[in-house]
């Protein structure tokens, strides 16, 4: 019998092979990748400090922004709507009892006491109106009231004087030929200010990458150098990183330095920024009608602007070469993020003499952590100034603490701290802050030591913004005859869209000060003595309990 044998070709087994080798193949080439972007195999240690160079000034850019946005968010109603807001200042409490009787009679008087500031204010119409009230045991005690627009300024105290006693700017040359006074043509806001002065992000961005290229262009390999193998600790946050030193002789820094002088002395664009912000706020003065401002032509501008670089080239160029060396030392993660950058001037030796930078920026999970410092040693003169966060967010909730440190002594140290807790729900924020304040001068005899605690809640809708909060302070060095603190409520509501009305100034209601005869100033003397006498009788028991010992008129 015959036995026939099937033999099929092995095509789908052999498919199937290449591909378990083709997937094989991609995960490598994959892992290949991966690892060179992760682990930087074939990257240079220059390449590995520009990239994080580049990814550390765009998230400065993206923070600039960010902040800068929420900045305009927050102050946009004020310059486009008109703002009435008040703010009441109460519950005023000194600590501390008084070794003289008639000192204790006033300190408890001011528990009773309240200040109640009224502000209105459009500023697409220039106009702004308001108050201030004194109040005390429920009573209002004195007003003093003010009005002005664009070339009018006027004030009263209704308590002694009914009409406003103004200045308009129309008649600034009678002012100056009666009283010597020379006044501008215009009040300058705050809206012109921010108009004159505002800037975008692309034309800051557009001016800065050039340098940025010429830097990179410009630093060689050899002043680079890479350890892969290094660590980052920082207020109990660890993990490994990769050390990049980046190194300039004398030498080198001055012709890195002369190059950018050189290009930013034929920066066009640079130049139009720095002048087209000078020339909007000189014009502004100018057509206010300030005196004494003098504004440099495009041309004269130019001269100092290219002045400036033609001296700082001339003085590199004189000033003798040392072996002194500036040395940057940056701590990168596997992100491409830096995570600190060290500044220092090394000598002959590589030996670390002088500290200039130290900054530290990290994020790790809900913790936020911030800081940088700055020092000096100038002829054997050391100072030290550093700022420094550290905030903890969940959910709607941040935690943390924030510290200022200046110090220059013998002259002067001032030393800040706070640790924080705010908290934002739906339209409401929240915030507390613990304060510490300690500052020394070479100017007085007798350190400075505060401190306190400050809340605050805000609500906030569309038309309204309603805030209050209570702060005390602290005076904990005080000698034992004086006060151990103060604290005192503050209130402030703000409603923005309602329209604005200020008072006309006429004959019948105001004086104008530049027109005002000898006459009617002795009618409204004779006036103000009279009301003066009569706010003297109404108010007695107050003054009585203030100064018992002087008798009423």
């Amino acid at each position: 019998m015959e036995t026939t044998t099937n033999v099929n070709p092995p095509r789908k087994r052999f498919n199937k092979t290449l591909l378990v080798i083709g997937a094989a193949g991609i995960a490598v080439l994959g892992g290949l990748g991966a690892a060179y972007a992760k682990l930087d195999l074939f990257k240079s240690a220059k390449t590995v400090y520009l990239e994080a160079e580049a990814n550390n000034f765009a998230q400065l850019s993206d923070d600039f922004s960010q902040s800068f946005n929420e900045y305009e968010e927050y102050i946009k109603p004020y310059l486009e709507k008109p703002v009435h807001s008040t703010t009441e200042l109460s519950q005023i409490a000194v600590d501390g009892t008084p070794a003289d009787p008639q000192a204790e009679k006033i300190l408890d008087l001011l528990k009773s006491a309240k200040l109640v500031i009224q502000s209105n204010a459009d500023e697409s119409k220039r106009q702004q109106s308001g108050g201030v009230e004194v109040h005390l045991k429920d009573r209002k005690l004195l007003t003093l009231e003010y009005v002005f627009d664009d070339t009018k300024l006027g004030f009263r105290l209704p308590d002694f004087y009914p009409k406003y006693g103004y200045v308009d700017l129309k008649d600034r040359d009678t002012i100056k030929a009666r009283y010597g006074e020379e006044l501008p043509k215009r009040l300058i806001t705050s809206r012109d200010l921010y108009e004159a002065l505002k800037v975008s992000r692309d034309e800051v961005a557009s001016v800065l990458r050039p340098y940025a290229l010429l830097y990179a262009e410009n630093l060689k390999d050899s002043q680079v150098t890479i350890n892969k193998n290094a660590s980052f600790s920082e207020e109990g946050y660890q993990t490994s990183a990769r050390e990049v030193t980046v190194t300039f002789t004398d030498e080198e820094g001055k012709a890195l330095l002369t190059k950018i002088a050189e290009k930013a002395k034929a920066d066009d664009k640079l130049f139009d920024l720095i002048y087209g912000r000078y020339h909007n706020v000189a014009v502004l003065l100018k057509d206010s009608g300030y005196p004494d401002v003098q504004e440099l032509s495009k041309e004269e501008f130019k001269k100092e602007y290219v002045k400036v670089f033609d001296d700082m080239l001339a003085e590199w160029k004189k000033t003798a070469s040392t072996n002194d060396q500036l040395k940057m030392v940056v701590l990168i993660n596997s992100d491409d993020k830096i995570l600190s950058r060290k500044l220092v001037i090394t000598g002959e030796q590589g030996k670390e003499e002088q500290n200039l930078w130290h900054s530290v920026a990290f994020a790790n999970g809900a913790d936020t952590y911030r800081r940088y410092s700055l020092f000096v040693d100038d002829d054997g003169q050391k100072g030290e100034m550093t700022f420094r966060y550290k905030g903890t967010t969940h959910s709607d909730k941040t935690t943390g603490t924030i510290g200022f440190l200046f110090n220059a002594e013998p002259e002067v140290k001032l030393d800040l701290s706070t640790t924080f807790e705010t908290s934002k729900q739906d339209k409401k924020e929240t915030g507390s802050y613990d304060f510490k304040l300690n500052l020394k001068s070479a100017d007085q005899p007798d350190d400075i030591a505060l401190s306190g605690r400050i809340t605050t809640s805000m609500t906030k809708t569309d038309s309204e913004r309603d805030s209050e909060g209570t702060i005390k302070v602290n005076f904990d060095k005080a000698a034992p005859d004086m006060p151990k603190g103060i604290s005192l409520n503050v209130k402030v509501k703000e409603a923005f869209g309602k329209p604005l009305s200020i008072p006309a100034m006429t004959p019948d209601n105001a004086v104008n000060i530049a027109t005002v005869t000898d006459e009617e100033i002795m009618a409204i003397q004779q006036e103000v003595a009279d009301a003066a006498q009569s706010f003297m009788m109404k108010h007695q028991d107050l003054f009585q309990e203030l100064m018992p010992a002087v008798p009423m008129p």
